[in-house]
């Protein structure tokens, strides 16, 4: 298709299929290599034989290539080592068989039949370190001490470093140039890596988990070392093959019933997921970044859930249709993150749409109980100033530091978000109860004597609860953001995503501005009365977001509203998500809202009708009274 549209030219169009041939080609000569290298260990010389003839037939097929790199000397010294190769199988030499075999792995680790582009390498180089981080995982989970106890678990870390192996095996041409010393320690230490698993497999020597741990460690650390500076960066397309790769895992362990182990591959592609390409397709296509979520979660409204199915126990069959379902969404948000790249006026205006949006919120708390602190009550504004203040600077600092400190707190990722949103909702609805109570309900010149003496006894606390307020107010927005324009500083630039930011801090003070003139211009009563209304909003928006993230990282049960698909922008700006638990938050924070009114107005009837019936009492005490 892209050869008829005119995207790919006719010999751009020949490498591609050359490429892929040859990739193929290989492959069946390295399984054919591992296949005769096994066949001599289980003692099956007849497939031995064949094992060995079918990597000498595979070889020269990919021999031209490999003398196109390495010159003709080269490639007739590999073909005597396959000719010596097939001999020593068929004649059971072991002693030439081991010596040539040996040879054959070392030339065919350093050498790829097809060329990798520098981007193709750079993805294998990240997908690697992926691979290599999940096999300790895997494997922790499937031992206890030096037993076995989840062989499926010790399958899977298995096929990681299979997989690491096949990503090493691309770049070592790569690496050899730049350190062959430490290229061959790499290499060695993945041998070892792999026989431990596979021993752990058979069940002969199970090493403890830290063991594992201590050589991926070592491992990761030997290839930052050696990786080109490019190659440390992170690889959004690379991470959608990774989660690719996890996603199999969870069908596979579907299939075998193990619905335990398919969650725990759930949430491993999803964190895999959330840490790269979540964060570019939030600033490039929001959309995916949403329904691919969803999909992980609790479904789309039509499609149900990878978490909810597996919490059901899903037959495979629907396990399928939710994993193809998933595959097509991630498979779309690669392409859009891949080969339609924004341009820096589109970055500008997402870096601008994103921090318009995250600062709305924020804005609007603060300009309603700014503008409605007038009067007595004006003594309020002075915390709650302090404390965005000091909240905008953190975020500043945080967006400076991000490089090095996000990357440290890039595992806790949504925690962090769902933690904060809970600080600022628990002191939003303290707030609120107290805005019905000393804001409506109370003149604000007659008692302002005491309100002196309350403040004098209690100003510390009021202080530090609405400094709180202001900070938690603006952080919980300007920690999101900073975390999703990093994925656009990483691809534009610093200044390209400042310039956006600038643009949306305009928004923001636009907004603001017109918040306070509306409010100014207002009579009294009336303004405070959309006052409330929009604390009220807000209040009710960031419980349901807090909700939706509370069961994003897996601290609050999900139960979808079946057959309902709510439209993108209504979890944006309204905090709603087709799930109970998220409905039920924000009905509770509308009666929250009714009854601190209600409540008010009742503590204020009452408070006057005992004042009435004080006075009632005193002038009847003084008309009864003998002096008079």
């Amino acid at each position: 298709s892209a050869l008829s549209t005119g995207e790919m030219t006719l010999d751009d169009a020949l490498l591609a299929i050359s490429a892929d041939l040859l990739d193929a080609y290989q492959g069946q000569l390295d399984a054919a290599v591992v296949d005769a290298v096994q066949a001599e260990k289980s003692g099956y010389p007849i497939s031995q034989a064949e094992a060995t003839s079918r990597a000498k037939g595979y070889w020269q097929i990919v021999a031209p290539a490999f003398e196109t790199q390495h010159g003709a000397d080269a490639r007739l010294a590999v073909d005597q080592t396959f000719a010596s190769l097939v001999a020593a199988a068929v004649a059971g030499d072991t002693a030439t068989f081991d010596a040539s075999i040996a040879e054959a792995q070392e030339i065919l680790g350093q050498f790829r039949a097809a060329p990798m582009t520098d981007e193709e390498r750079s993805e294998r180089a990240h997908q690697l370190i992926q691979f290599l981080g999940l096999i300790p995982v895997e494997y922790k989970r499937g031992v206890n001490g030096t037993t076995v106890t989840i062989p499926l678990e010790i399958e899977e870390a298995k096929a990681f470093s299979e997989a690491a192996g096949a990503a090493f095996a691309d770049i070592r041409p790569a690496l050899n140039q730049i350190d062959p010393d430490a290229t061959k320690t790499i290499a060695l230490g993945l041998q070892s890596l792999d026989q431990q698993l596979a021993d752990a497999r058979a069940r002969t020597t199970v090493v403890e988990s830290s063991v594992i741990a201590d050589a991926v460690n070592a491992l990761e650390d030997q290839l930052r070392t050696v990786y080109p500076t490019e190659w440390n960066q992170s690889s959004s397309t690379a991470d959608f093959d990774v989660v690719a790769t996890l996603l199999d895992q969870v069908l596979a362990a579907t299939a075998a019933g193990q619905y335990q182990q398919a969650e725990s591959a759930r949430l491993q592609a999803y964190a895999v997921f959330e840490t790269g390409p979540e964060k570019h397709l939030l600033g490039f296509a929001p959309r995916l970044a949403q329904e691919t979520e969803a999909l992980f979660w609790a479904g789309n409204g039509s499609t149900r859930g990878l978490q909810v199915a597996i919490a059901d126990h899903a037959p495979v069959a629907e396990m399928q249709a939710i994993l193809a379902e998933l595959d097509k969404v991630l498979a779309e948000g690669k392409q859009r993150l891949g080969a339609d790249r924004p341009g820096n006026a589109s970055i500008i205006f997402n870096s601008a749409t994103i921090v318009f949006r995250e600062g709305l919120e924020g804005i609007l708390i603060l300009a309603s109980l700014l503008a409605s602190m007038v009067g007595a009550n004006r003594i309020y504004k002075k915390p709650l100033v302090v404390g965005a203040i000091g909240a905008f600077v953190a975020t500043v600092i945080l967006f400076v530091l991000a490089r090095t400190v996000l990357l440290s707190l890039g595992q806790y990722g949504e925690k962090l978000e769902a933690v904060v949103s809970l600080i600022a909702i628990g002191v939003l609805l303290i707030v609120m109860n107290w805005f019905f109570h000393k804001v409506y309900w109370t003149k604000w010149i007659a008692h302002h004597h005491q309100r002196r003496r309350m403040l004098i006894r209690g100003a510390a606390g009021q202080f530090l609860g609405l400094a709180i307020l202001g900070f938690t107010s603006v952080f919980r927005e300007g920690a999101e953001t900073v975390l999703f324009l990093q994925a656009m500083v990483l691809d534009a630039g610093t200044w390209t995503v400042v310039q956006g930011v600038l643009l949306g801090l305009a928004g923001v003070a636009v907004v603001g501005a017109l918040v306070f003139f509306m409010q100014a211009k207002l009579p009294h009563k009336k303004m405070l009365i959309i006052t409330g209304f929009m604390i009220a909003f807000v209040l009710v928006t960031m419980v349901g977001t807090t909700v939706h993230v509370l069961q994003v990282v897996g601290w609050m049960r999900i139960t979808p509203i079946e057959h309902v698909i709510l439209p993108y922008w209504s979890g944006v700006w309204l905090g709603l998500y087709a799930t109970w638990e998220g409905v039920i938050a924000q009905v509770l924070a509308v009666v929250f809202v009714i009854g601190s009114y209600f409540a008010a107005e009742w503590s204020h009837e009452r408070s006057q009708r005992a004042k009435i019936e004080a006075s009632m009492a005193t002038h009847s005490s003084g008309a009864l009274s003998p002096d008079s």
